[in-house]
């Protein structure tokens, strides 16, 4: 069985922020997460990577102790990935004191929320893209519940996703195409009205395995 087909049959698993924590203190956060389409399309990822940073914003509402994660649906307009559900995030500035700070300034620009909203948690390895990015995923609990001011020049919308949802492999598919002759991979998800596809299910696929291993 394939690494992918292990994934779509694993179990789900429900984590407390606690548990997050010490997943993520255990974890090296130098392994990279496995890009399924890095294997099937290597060439493509010979690439000079640059640095990027997202968020991963993890709120715990208080009425039911529920975790959700906040993404973003990036503007139509944009160049890039238009309408696509995305972390907050972007390009590593060459004057960000760390990458952490890079996640932290790209939530603020883009949805208003300031880096003392967040506790943060913890790393995953980094993601690379196609596109030629490296991308760390900074995973933060989001302490308060401040109102949502949306830069319209890149956010369209916001969503919140249970956590347990995005950490449940049977909501997750693996999606082939051809492309000029090669074949190329990807996951999905569906939740509500929105699709979760790409690198961001990626790096959801990533944080999965990133928690499993904490309980193993």
């Amino acid at each position: 069985m394939s690494d992918i087909e292990q994934f779509l049959n694993a179990p789900p698993i429900d984590l407390s922020l606690d548990d997050i924590r010490a997943a993520l203190d255990r974890e090296p956060y130098a392994q990279q997460i496995h890009n399924p389409d890095e294997k099937m399309f290597p060439s493509g990822y010979d690439l000079n990577y640059r640095s990027a940073a997202v968020l991963i914003p993890i709120w715990k509402e208080p009425e039911n102790g529920e975790l959700y994660v906040l993404l973003t649906q990036r503007a139509l307009h944009m160049r890039n990935h238009p309408g696509q559900i995305a972390f907050p995030g972007g390009k590593h500035d060459p004057d960000d004191a760390s990458i952490q700070y890079t996640a932290l300034r790209e939530t603020l620009e883009e949805v208003g929320l300031s880096p003392d909203c967040f506790d943060l948690l913890g790393e995953l390895g980094e993601y690379c893209t196609i596109s030629g990015y490296c991308i760390k995923p900074i995973v933060a609990e989001m302490t308060r519940r401040s109102e949502l001011s949306l830069c319209e020049e890149e956010v369209k919308s916001v969503h919140w996703v249970p956590l347990r949802y995005l950490l449940t492999p049977q909501n997750y598919r693996f999606k082939k195409k051809v492309l000029d002759t090669t074949s190329r991979g990807y996951f999905e998800i569906d939740y509500e009205d929105i699709r979760i596809w790409g690198v961001t299910a990626g790096i959801l696929y990533g944080l999965y395995q990133t928690l499993a291993r904490h309980i193993r």
